[in-house]
């Protein structure tokens, strides 16, 4: 990332957590389904055996055993496969807390930084336009904040899709301006030209007094 991107970066962890938490309550809803099938055949064969089974008729018991015994092996497992997507499902929740704190801790100190930056190096910086496709970007040195006069300025052309920075113009025009654009174009080095910039624009301040 080079200096005059954007320090600042925008992850919706609500919409993240819907997403996830719908594919739970699918999942979910799915195994509950199952369950109450498991338990409605399960009736369906208590019926039987309670009004149309011989109870003497040994064969016929031992089916309706082992039906029930499946069934409630069924139902067991369905529940376990339940509690395990539960399971799993607070385990993300806890860990998209602790993610969602780092990354706070991130910015912050993100934000800081560019603080810090730009009080070391008395820049100011700003996105005067922005589009799908590209966004025009000021700086102005030697200052913290914009002035009326555009004097130690630079206008850059960010492409938003390749990431790839071109010299619009520096106010005053400097001399090399046509040598640091090829080697802006060639490069894409924009704290080298930058910094190229800068002690151009100091010596010009050294002249003046």
């Amino acid at each position: 990332m080079s200096v005059i991107d954007e320090w600042s970066f925008n992850l919706n962890f609500n919409d993240v957590e819907k997403e996830r938490y719908s594919n739970f309550v699918q999942i979910i809803n799915t195994k509950r389904e199952n369950i109450l099938l498991l338990l409605d055949d399960g009736f369906k064969v208590q019926k039987m055996c309670n009004g149309t089974i011989d109870p003497n008729n040994d064969d016929e018991l031992r089916i309706l055993i082992e039906k029930n015994k499946q069934l409630r092996y069924d139902i067991d497992v369905k529940i376990e496969e339940l509690n395990c997507q539960q399971s799993k499902y607070e385990s993300y929740k806890k860990d998209q807390k602790l993610l969602s704190q780092e990354v706070k801790e991130t910015h912050e100190a993100f934000l800081m930084a560019r603080k810090c930056y730009k009080k070391f190096l008395r820049v100011y910086y700003s996105i005067e336009k922005r589009n799908k496709e590209k966004q025009t970007i000021f700086l102005q040195f030697f200052t913290e904040a914009k002035k009326d006069s555009e004097n130690y300025s630079v206008r850059l052309i960010r492409d938003s899709k390749s990431g790839h920075y071109e010299l619009l113009s520096t106010t005053p025009k400097l001399n090399v301006l046509k040598e640091l654009q090829r080697r802006l174009n060639e490069t894409n080095d924009v704290p080298g030209v930058l910094c190229s910039i800068r002690q151009a624009f100091l010596g010009i301040k050294g002249n003046k007094h």
